[in-house]
């Protein structure tokens, strides 16, 4: 009857707003097999389609969450895409997924984010210590975790808990992948 968290729908389409707004026209998508990380893709997916600008591309690296599953997704990427229309935006279900996209990329002279812009999930802190920082989604996990347990208490205590569901929000945390 109590729910602290944020919203995995509402960054698929916040972050295919912003590649969009940045003028980036074909797109695709690196997961991890998790349910809240598909949330986000269908999201994503829909902002794109809704655009008018086709269809995401989608490689999903099961259960592996390396940066070489991340590099070798892209390849695939590639093997798929068109030399004269490549893929120019790539949001990806973890940061370390987007640090393998982002060291391929970098491994065939695919500038980043000139030619290609690269967007993780979760502000892992070696992220901004990348060449180019890793562009991001922030998830305020501290403010979770001290509502969460604030709750908790009020309600071992017998409190009335007012606001049974909040959404603390995310952010989108722009650096040079993007």
């Amino acid at each position: 009857d109590m729910l602290i968290g944020f919203s995995h729908l509402e960054i698929g389409r916040a972050v295919a707003t912003y590649l969009i707004d940045k003028g980036r026209k074909r797109f695709a998508l690196v997961l991890a097999g998790d349910e809240r990380a598909d949330r986000r893709a269908t999201a994503f997916k829909q902002a794109v389609k809704v655009a008018g600008l086709g269809e995401v591309f989608t490689v999903n690296v099961g259960d592996s969450r390396t940066l070489r599953s991340g590099r070798d997704a892209f390849v695939k990427i590639l093997e798929r895409g068109s030399k004269s229309k490549p893929v120019d935006a790539i949001f990806c279900s973890s940061d370390l997924l987007a640090m393998g996209v982002v060291t391929e990329a970098k491994s065939r002279g695919i500038h980043v984010p000139k030619a290609l812009a690269v967007i993780g999930f979760g502000d892992v802190p070696f992220g901004a210590d990348m060449e180019p920082a890793l562009s991001t989604v922030r998830i305020n996990g501290s403010d979770i975790g001290r509502l969460a347990a604030q709750y908790l208490m009020n309600r071992a205590e017998g409190q009335m808990v007012e606001k049974p569901i909040i959404d603390v929000g995310f952010s989108i945390v722009e650096r040079g992948s993007s």
